[in-house]
């Protein structure tokens, strides 16, 4: 029987240093190449600089380096997921987007830790994904 992949939430999942995130799939707006990045200065480390998509200026940060996590590596594959993050746009650089995932967001065990960019944890498929809030990520 095929899965029915009109019921329950979806997430777009993506890797980073061999573990699953993902993000709420109605949050992301756009998947990118890495395009040329103008540096600011005087910023976070994982601050990579601004973009212009489509007219917008768009701030995009590392994945790994916001999350406190050594340099993935970074390849052919890696992209930026635009984000919606309360209204504004946040690019984020990550290794590799995975896929789509229909899920039940009952099963999402929540982060023990409050305040963090974690939201909870999910067991889809024989694998664990670690939710992320966005808008946390963003700040």
């Amino acid at each position: 029987m095929a899965e029915d992949r009109t019921s329950g939430q979806q997430m777009l999942t993506f890797s980073c240093n061999d573990v699953i995130y993902g993000f709420d799939i109605k949050t992301v707006t756009d998947i990118i190449e890495i395009p040329e990045l103008t540096k600011l200065p005087m910023v976070a480390d994982y601050v990579l600089g601004v973009m212009n998509l489509r007219g917008k200026v768009i701030p995009v940060i590392d994945f790994a380096g916001r999350m406190g996590f050594d340099e993935p590596e970074y390849d052919s594959h890696s992209c930026i997921i635009v984000i919606d993050c309360d209204g504004s746009a946040l690019g984020v650089k990550v290794p590799r987007v995975v896929d789509a995932e229909t899920y039940d967001p009952e099963n999402v065990s929540l982060s023990p830790v409050s305040g963090s960019c974690v939201n909870g944890y999910l067991e889809l498929s024989g694998r664990r994904i670690t939710v992320i809030d966005q808008i946390k990520l963003g700040r």
